[in-house]
């Protein structure tokens, strides 16, 4: 009786164990099916974050904050106006590059006015010139005659021929006589001096004006520049979105005084997010630019499925670009299977329609036998 339960025993033992061996046999079959000719060959990682390359915004001039027309998690498009500045600064210094440009025009059409007028002020004192030479030339022919009867009457005074008095009014003639010639010949030194200045200054003045209009002289266009830079300035005061997308990090408020190195906000660009998938090395061999991605995120689930292509190979390892990089000094040495990014895009119009967030989970799988068109 005891031997034929034990036969039974046995026999039911050993039934299970070939049934376990056959379910083990047929799950090593479909599993070999699936992964040979259903599965395809890919690789898998969910050590995958979402990224993308955000617009820091900061102010091109110096003012105080007047108004923050947004906030944190807004969605905004480019050309939306963010942060608002203080204009009056900026609305003064336009004003005066304004008037300092018509300033400048007015002097340059005056320097082209007195340079077509110069000429005739030179011959005008060339003129003169020869007026002046010619008082000189009297005014030594009267000093030599002054001279000759000062001679004379000095020598008629010693034998009694004239009074004193007499005398006195020649020695003054010759004193009045001597002061005229320096007086000519220092309005004729004068004169020629005068010729050379406008000669230099009508030189001067053309190098300015010569071959050029009032628009297109050199102090004009440096005054259209300083009224340009101003203008640019005043524009500023308004800052705008550069790009579409969400603001986060916003560090600005009403009042704030901010410069050129502040940061008032960042805006993530929702529909050009990307993926960086961290895939062990051993795994690489047969990545390739433009393979077909799947993925889906934690934030939806599994049930959304994104489409994505591999656009880059990073050219190094986290642990290669980390502040202070791995290094081994001893010979205790342990290989760590490093990994690798590799940067996925994905398609915009699901992005559309299922926006993902900077930092969020991914789930990846490269097909390495399809090769995106």
């Amino acid at each position: 009786m005891k031997q034929n339960m034990h036969e039974k025993l046995r026999e039911k033992k050993k039934t299970y164990l070939l049934s376990l061996v056959g379910v083990v046999v047929v799950i090593a079959i479909f599993y070999f099916i699936w992964s040979s000719f259903l599965a395809g060959n890919s690789i898998s990682t969910d050590n995958a974050y979402t990224g993308a390359d955000e617009a820091m915004i900061s102010p091109l001039i110096n003012a105080p904050v007047r108004d923050v027309k947004v906030i944190d998690t807004q969605h905004v498009n480019k050309g939306d106006i963010l942060v608002v500045l203080n204009d009056e600064d900026a609305k003064i210094a336009f004003d005066s590059a304004k008037a300092n440009l018509e300033l400048v025009k007015r002097k340059i059409k005056q320097l082209i006015f007195n340079n077509q007028t110069m000429q005739n002020q030179i011959d005008l004192k060339i003129s003169q010139i020869k007026s002046y030479d010619a008082g000189l030339k009297r005014a030594k022919i009267a000093l030599a005659k002054a001279n000759i009867d000062e001679r004379r009457r000095r020598a008629l005074l010693k034998v009694g021929g004239i009074t004193k008095d007499e005398m006195t009014d020649v020695d003054a003639k010759l004193k009045d006589s001597k002061a005229a010639y320096k007086q000519a010949e220092a309005d004729l030194q004068t004169a020629k001096m005068s010729v050379t200045v406008a000669k230099a200054q009508k030189l001067s003045d053309e190098q300015l004006i010569i071959n050029k209009s009032v628009e297109n002289n050199p102090q004009v266009l440096q005054a259209k520049a300083s009224l340009d830079q101003a203008k640019i300035n005043l524009q500023r005061c308004v800052v705008k979105a550069p790009i579409s997308g969400v603001i986060v990090q916003k560090d600005v408020e009403k009042g704030q005084y901010v410069g050129t190195s502040s940061h008032l906000l960042s805006i993530v660009p929702s529909l050009n997010v990307y993926v960086n998938a961290n895939f062990k090395e051993a795994k690489l061999a047969d990545v390739k630019i433009g393979q077909e991605v799947s993925l889906y995120s934690d934030l939806y689930g599994s049930g959304i499925t994104y489409k994505g292509v591999v656009v880059g190979i990073s050219g190094a390892t986290g642990s290669a670009l980390s502040v202070i990089p791995a290094q081994n000094a001893t010979g205790n040495w342990i290989k760590v299977v490093q990994r690798l990014p590799i940067r996925i895009k994905l398609n915009q119009e699901q992005l559309k329609k299922y926006p993902l967030s900077l930092g969020l989970s991914m789930h990846v799988t490269i097909n390495l036998d399809k090769v995106s068109n």
